[in-house]
């Protein structure tokens, strides 16, 4: 029988639904495309803003246009942060919160009865081509941001324990990966309900310290983000010196105003956070720094918006992910006074937009003519050490090389 996995969200929605596909593919279950007719589709959500819900909603309908008898599963953080809506949602089958994703494959054999039964996979797994994988280490936050659903929908935090990563890194790279891509919902937190007081230091130092097969031991580590509400500048440097670290991290800014971020609930300023961007640049000028910021918080003035913007201009992003303020019910947020109106948080979310594709451009530009190590990914792709999407004409897959960056490859 065929399923469909479909996933919406962040990186740990990525290897979630991985994980996924490689135990249903071990229960005799054949895994195909969300666009392709399927016995059932499984919707992996997200719920950050109002704007993935209406995602999610698009998807389960795409999936019952496909095939109207199929069943549809819905996982993730909608289900977890208002299962009694999602329950009700008419096309929606089954509803698994993420506490309980785990479950996700043996609830579908229940239903389905494939037509085998093999053992199943270890979570390390991968159903990509071999060259990047990615591995989650850590799960939930308990930072409390005031607009943020997160901590509702992925709970408390809960490390994996180390012995565990390093027991999955190692049949990574057995396997032939060769870029480590290590993820989580605050990875910051890494440790700390486990009383490690510098856990993901220490994590990271046994991973990027691993032996690589003997016929190609070059890997790369990379994170998937890092919390400025968690880690400060020496921290961070710390962290960015360890052999094998990418010299990326997305830090996520949310405002460049401090009065924002003083209501925002985030327990840092933008002269903190510059602190963080200078030491990162001390040890690479092409260190690569993505970011998000929220467009329009409640409260938010027109001069906090223009000391926001102002810093996004001049802070040297490699890219920008912006995000118009959207109310999530049961957030100290919602609650607020002085909401933004629409048009007016539309049009700061455009403005921020536009500084973004600047930023952006800048960033590549200052990149030409620079030889990074890259990792040729196959089909004419390629990623930079920094994290740049390059198209080479090259379809060899999983080497790295030296390579020059010219001004026409970005992707």
């Amino acid at each position: 029988m065929t399923v469909a996995i479909d996933t919406l969200g962040c990186k740990v929605n990525q290897q979630e639904s991985e994980a996924l596909a490689i135990e249903l593919a071990a229960l005799g279950f054949s895994v195909v495309a969300p666009s392709a007719r399927a016995d059932a589709y499984v919707v992996n959500s997200c719920t950050v803003t109002q704007t993935a819900d209406g995602k999610t909603r698009q998807r389960i309908r795409r999936a019952r246009a496909k095939n109207p008898d199929a069943l549809i599963c819905l996982i993730g953080c909608a289900p977890q942060a208002d299962p009694d809506a999602w329950a009700a949602v008419p096309d929606v089958d089954l509803t698994i919160p993420s506490d309980e994703k785990h479950r996700t494959a043996a609830l579908l054999a229940q239903k389905l009865r494939p037509a085998k039964t093999a053992r199943p996979q270890p979570e390390s797994g991968n159903i990509r081509a071999r060259t990047r994988a990615f591995l989650k280490i850590e799960d939930g936050c308990d930072r409390g941001c005031a607009y943020c659903i997160v901590p509702k929908a992925r709970g408390a935090v809960r490390s994996k324990p180390p012995e565990a990563v390093l027991a999955e890194a190692a049949a990574l790279l057995a396997d032939g990966y060769r870029e480590i891509v290590v993820t989580g919902i605050n990875i910051a937190l890494y440790g700390t309900d486990l009383g490690q007081t510098d856990g993901l230091y220490d994590l990271l130092s046994r991973v990027t310290d691993m032996t690589g097969p003997a016929d190609s031991p070059e890997y790369r580590v990379r994170l998937g983000s890092l919390e400025p509400a968690v880690v400060d500048a020496a921290a961070a440097a710390r962290i960015a010196r360890l052999p094998r670290l990418c010299p990326q991290m997305h830090l996520s800014l949310q405002s460049g105003c401090a009065r924002t971020l003083r209501a925002m609930g985030r327990p840092y300023t933008p002269s903190d956070y510059t602190a963080i961007l200078n030491a990162l640049r001390d040890i690479d000028p092409l260190f690569a720094v993505t970011t998000d910021v929220i467009a329009g918080f409640p409260g938010e003035t027109d001069a906090d918006f223009e000391e926001s913007l102002a810093f996004v201009e001049n802070a040297g992003f490699a890219r920008v992910h912006v995000f118009p303020y959207s109310r999530r019910p049961g957030t100290p947020a919602a609650n607020m006074a002085d909401k933004v109106p629409e048009r007016e948080k539309a049009a700061r979310a455009r403005r921020l937009l536009d500084a973004a594709e600047r930023a952006q451009q800048r960033f590549f530009e200052a990149n030409v003519g620079q030889t990074r190590r890259t990792l040729l990914l196959g089909g004419g792709r390629a990623l930079t050490d920094n994290g740049i999407d390059l198209r080479i004409p090259s379809e060899l897959r999983n080497i790295f090389m030296d390579h020059r960056i010219g001004r026409g490859e970005s992707l």
